[in-house]
């Protein structure tokens, strides 16, 4: 995020794109609005339209294909979060393996808010899994894809987006990502590597040259290895989120901490922030009448005017 922008600027333009768009109801969880999702694919060159806010149960909405953003029936758990955000979306960034899917249905269910994956999104509309389109497009196909899924999902408010590792190696992807409130999760990178080898390295386009090794420790080994050869090109390009949230767990937890931690975590990140953005962005503004107050130091009399 730009040095003159806060994150608590970005949750007011959010407060107010938000209003714009629903009338001046706060609570706009994008009711009866239609989202296009127009892929650049040649391949899945379509229209995708589905319609969102109906209100499903965490179970069916996690179960279900449909790259529908809805908002769990139940009471969010960090409603004081939720509040603070003002309708600001949050967007998950980071490597493979810290968990950005599991987490993002957790919070967005803990926000009271709708939920996006990136990746699901493009498997719905091109009708192909992600390591089919690197394989038989490559890997400039898929992020133009990524991108133009990404510039659709963020013009929502009060939704949380899980995204592609890769993401933030497309500079103009960050125009889309500063619109909302961006979390960036970090782990030890054995923790990751574990993380990544339990859930199928199969599934992964970067991890095929790691299918070589036959034995479960040497696998785990060579995506650490990867890993960290990702986290050097992108490091720098991480650092640039507004918050970073580490998956790691106590001394022994081999696979990190749960995702009721993590997303506890984050919320705690987010309030932290918010308050220190506050206080940043009162300190630069003009002194106005009765923000400052002299008084003499030996009477301790307030002094009305200087002579």
């Amino acid at each position: 995020m730009s040095a003159n922008v806060t994150l608590a600027s970005v949750v007011r333009c959010s407060t107010s794109a938000a209003a714009s768009s629903s009338g001046g109801g706060r609570n706009n969880n994008n009711n009866n609005k239609c989202i296009a999702f127009k892929t650049v694919n040649s391949k899945a060159g379509k229209i995708l339209k589905r319609g969102v806010g109906a209100p499903t149960t965490r179970s069916s909405r996690l179960g279900s294909k449909n790259p529908i953003a809805t908002a769990s029936s139940a009471a969010p758990t960090h409603a004081s979060t939720s509040d603070a955000l003002q309708s600001a979306s949050v967007f998950l960034v980071g490597l493979m393996g810290t968990g950005k899917t599991t987490v993002g249905k957790k919070l967005a269910e803990s926000l009271g808010y709708g939920y996006f994956d990136t990746d699901q999104l493009i498997e719905q509309i091109t009708k192909q899994k992600v390591h089919e389109i690197f394989e038989e497009e490559g890997e400039e196909a898929f992020r133009e894809t990524e991108s133009a899924i990404l510039a659709e999902v963020a013009s929502y408010k009060r939704v949380v987006v899980s995204t592609g590792g890769g993401i933030v190696t497309v500079r103009n992807n960050w125009m889309h990502l500063h619109n909302g409130v961006t979390v960036c999760l970090q782990g030890d990178h054995r923790t990751l590597a574990r993380r990544v080898h339990k859930d199928g390295v199969d599934v992964r386009p970067l991890l095929k040259e790691c299918l070589s090794e036959e034995d479960e420790e040497a696998q785990i080994a060579k995506i650490e290895e990867k890993i960290q050869s990702l986290w050097q090109d992108r490091g720098k390009m991480y650092a640039e989120c507004d918050i970073a949230v580490s998956v790691n767990g106590d001394e022994g937890d081999a696979y990190g901490a749960s995702v009721e931690t993590i997303v506890e975590r984050i919320c705690k990140s987010i309030d932290k922030r918010l308050r220190e953005d506050g206080k940043q962005e009162k300190l630069r503004k003009e002194p106005a009448a009765g923000d400052v107050e002299l008084k003499d130091l030996k009477t301790g009399e307030r002094i009305d005017k200087i002579d």
